[in-house]
């Protein structure tokens, strides 16, 4: 047997196979919302069919008197999570996308083998293509010190078994969660090179946490039939936590709606709430966002606002850490600009934050890009926030990032492109943004 054409074939057969089943472009999910609108009475009349679509997908109402701490600025963000690791006194859970064993995740873990051999819960689910095998080696090992570990895999397309480093169906999500009382989660990873990178994270507490509790806990089960129970406080006075977190973005008696997102289920939470905010977006919609490409109807979605007058801006990294990822955004460049919105690019290190704002009163800071595999294929989380507060100040911080950081893109100089960097741009919409 010749294997050359063997590992040829199969090669063309995974391109194949994944271009013709990713074809992610048709009208957004139609959701039959089962809740009544009316009944939300803790947010604004005009979102409250956002929250009834969005409770009707997952089940999570929305839950008030949180308090949080918004955090854009990495370092405080990690001394933070350390702080609070140390703080444990019964459990710890973390599901995230990676955790490297580096300089800021062999803290991590320190921490977690102290707790452990102090008898506390402490358990971690890690997306095992994420990991390279010594990472997985490392995490694995673990468990001699007590540490539930386990590494999501579930494949479900060939690609995802052929080549899981690059597959689909992925835990994307970053979630550490402390003692039931407190929690992180955002777009970092525990890695060493986000302390250099700007992203979004969000720490909570408050009843909010129950939710994201039982998010990590679904997905344990996905991993073990019947893990043991979570530890997590329900009766309400469990909840009144001393938030004094000295921050810039420091709130309390907040109201909060978890989004998990599960591809599986086929309901696409996140893309109904990002596509529900655009849609009714009255005065501006402000997104960063550093992966693309959006689906089809959200790429309508976005020039429609502008069109119809909506202050729409984009902030995406002038250099981002997926060099696809940077080439399709390109490709969007062109038709945006043309529609009416405004493209300013991130310059420095990389932008990785996944975080929109809408019209002073919604925020949703998460796992998730605006992005195909984000939305139909990975599993996300998100927290959306309803408060004029909370909102105000992300929109403020948007516009300081906008104009002290960031460089606005023209369409004139989209037009003095090179054809070479106009002709790479297209290729890699049509092969990256196919698998995406």
């Amino acid at each position: 047997m010749d294997i050359s054409r063997l590992n040829t074939g199969l090669v063309l057969g995974i391109l194949v196979f994944a271009l013709a089943g990713c074809g992610y472009r048709a009208p957004m999910y139609k959701t039959v919302v089962r809740e009544d609108p009316a009944r939300f009475t803790e947010v604004e009349e005009a979102y409250r069919p956002l929250t009834a679509l969005i409770c009707s997908d997952t089940g999570m109402p929305p839950t008030t008197g949180n308090a949080l701490s918004i955090l854009p600025d990495s370092p405080q963000k990690f001394d933070l999570l350390l702080e609070d690791l140390r703080s444990a006194e019964e459990s710890v859970y973390l599901d995230f996308y990676r955790i490297c064993p580096d300089t800021i995740g062999t803290r991590v873990t320190d921490i977690l083998k102290d707790k452990a051999a102090a008898g506390m819960d402490v358990r971690m689910v890690v997306d095992k293509g994420a990991l390279t095998k010594k990472d997985r080696q490392t995490l694995l090992a673990l468990k001699d010190d007590s540490i539930r570990v386990y590494l999501y895999y579930k494949p479900l397309w060939l690609q995802d078994h052929v080549w899981p480093a690059q597959g689909m169906h992925r835990d994307h999500r970053k979630i550490a969660l402390i003692d039931g009382r407190t929690a992180h989660t955002g777009g970092r990873n525990i890695q060493d090179k986000y302390l250099e990178w700007r992203d979004a994270d969000i720490r909570i507490a408050g009843p909010a946490l129950a939710d994201l509790g039982r998010v990590i806990q679904l997905n344990q089960q996905i991993q073990q039939p019947e893990p043991p129970a979570l530890k997590i406080p329900q009766e309400p006075a469990c909840f009144t936590v001393d938030d004094s977190t000295a921050s810039r973005f420091t709130y309390r008696d907040k109201t909060v709606q978890v989004i998990p997102d599960d591809p599986r289920d086929k309901l696409l939470p996140t893309r109904n709430c990002f596509e529900w905010a655009i849609t009714h977006a009255q005065r501006y919609f402000y997104f960063y966002n550093p992966y693309t490409p959006p689906p089809a109807s959200m790429i309508r979605a976005l020039k429609e606002a502008a069109m119809r007058g909506v202050d729409v801006r984009w902030i995406v990294p002038a250099n981002n850490d997926v060099k696809p990822a940077k080439w399709v955004g390109e490709s969007l460049y062109k038709p945006y600009l043309k529609a009416g919105l405004r493209i300013f690019e991130w310059q420095g290190n990389v932008m990785h934050a996944k975080e929109f704002i809408s019209d002073d009163y919604l925020l949703a800071i998460g796992s998730a890009n605006m992005d195909n595999l984000s939305f139909f294929l990975d599993q996300e989380v998100e927290v959306l926030i309803y408060d004029k507060e909370v909102a105000s100040d992300a929109r403020d911080l948007f516009l300081e990032d906008q104009q002290n950081r960031c460089q606005e893109i023209k369409l004139e100089e989209i037009r003095h492109w090179n054809v070479f960097r106009k002709l790479r741009n297209v290729l890699a919409r049509f092969f990256f943004g196919a698998i995406t």
